[in-house]
């Protein structure tokens, strides 16, 4: 494992090769904006997830008869990537199949993950390609914690003090999660199901020490960006979940005692979703997976923007 350092007259972020993650991601008035840690915490940071996202029931699946293993989240997060290119203001990493992934994953696969700084973020983008000679079959997605509060933020601030809020506004379907944060089926057996999340303010999810269990899952939405305000300042962290069919927040950390910096949000955009609490563990019976013929490329954009 190795870290590289991005830098621009607004940004520091401190990229590793260990999951192609950030570990850092700090302005230039020291605001850290990317939880840190401590591991006791939560050892990540900003997971990149692949193949798969989410639950991930009884740590299996089969494909054409054969058991293949992942944890929560797939594997990407856990593997080494390479760095293949770098400037001061930009990397890129690829994770391709290797001995690791054998009994994780049937295809052979190329998922470059590229990160360059701009004058109002960070771009960061994930490209999965299919280099198999058959069709393949995956989700992607990221999961970036945002410190709530955080460290430049005055005495006494608790997350209470920030919302998520959705760029359009727009009332908010939930899909319905179990408490193993598995999708609820329905009385015959389908899944993913749907309801009104009900909030009472459009597009506005308030935060406070209850926290968001497993996390709250959301669908059809239009809103191209979903951010974490701080309504003491109105400051404004944006992730672009522009063309997503769902994301996830979830809660960490002790940000609602004002514990600067162990404190936690994550806005994480998905291409596809847990396992149903019900599955067969078939693979291409999952919902949300994005097929991918021989030689094509499907790219997700989470990209971070600062609004201060």
């Amino acid at each position: 494992m190795s870290t590289i350092t991005l830098k621009n007259g607004n940004f520091e972020v401190v990229l590793s090769t260990h999951g192609a993650e950030i570990v850092s991601f700090r302005g230039s008035d020291g605001t850290k904006y990317v939880f840190e840690g401590p591991e006791s915490v939560w050892k990540f940071h900003a997971p990149v997830l692949f193949p798969h996202v989410g639950r991930i029931c009884d740590g299996f699946y089969t494909w054409e008869g054969k058991e293949y293993h992942l944890v929560n989240n797939g594997m990407s997060r856990d593997m080494e990537h390479a760095l293949i290119s770098s400037t001061e203001t930009s990397a890129e990493f690829e994770l391709t199949e290797n001995s690791e992934t054998a009994d994780k994953f049937p295809w052979k696969f190329s998922l470059r993950t590229r990160y360059e700084l701009r004058d109002d973020g960070l771009s960061f983008t994930t490209t999965v390609t299919n280099t198999d000679s058959t069709e393949m079959q995956f989700s992607l997605g990221s999961h970036t914690a945002f410190c709530c509060p955080r460290n430049t933020d005055p005495e006494g601030t608790t997350n209470a003090d920030y919302q998520y809020e959705f760029e359009l506004r727009e009332p908010l379907t939930t899909v319905l999660l179990n408490d193993s944060a598995q999708l609820k089926a329905d009385e015959d057996g389908t899944a993913p199901v749907t309801a009104p999340y009900g909030e009472k303010e459009a597009g506005i999810i308030p935060i406070n020490a209850e926290g968001f269990g497993n996390g709250h899952f959301f669908t059809a939405f239009k809103s191209g960006w979903v951010g974490l305000r701080n309504k003491k300042d109105n400051s404004l962290v944006k992730v672009n979940c522009a063309g997503y069919p769902y994301l996830m927040v979830w809660q960490g950390g002790k940000g609602a005692e004002g514990v600067s910096g162990n404190g936690f949000n994550c806005i994480e955009p998905w291409y596809g979703t847990a396992d149903a609490e019900n599955t067969d563990h078939t693979w291409e019976n999952k919902s949300g997976l994005i097929s991918l013929a021989p030689g094509k490329n499907f790219t997700a954009d989470q990209s971070i923007t600062i609004v201060r």
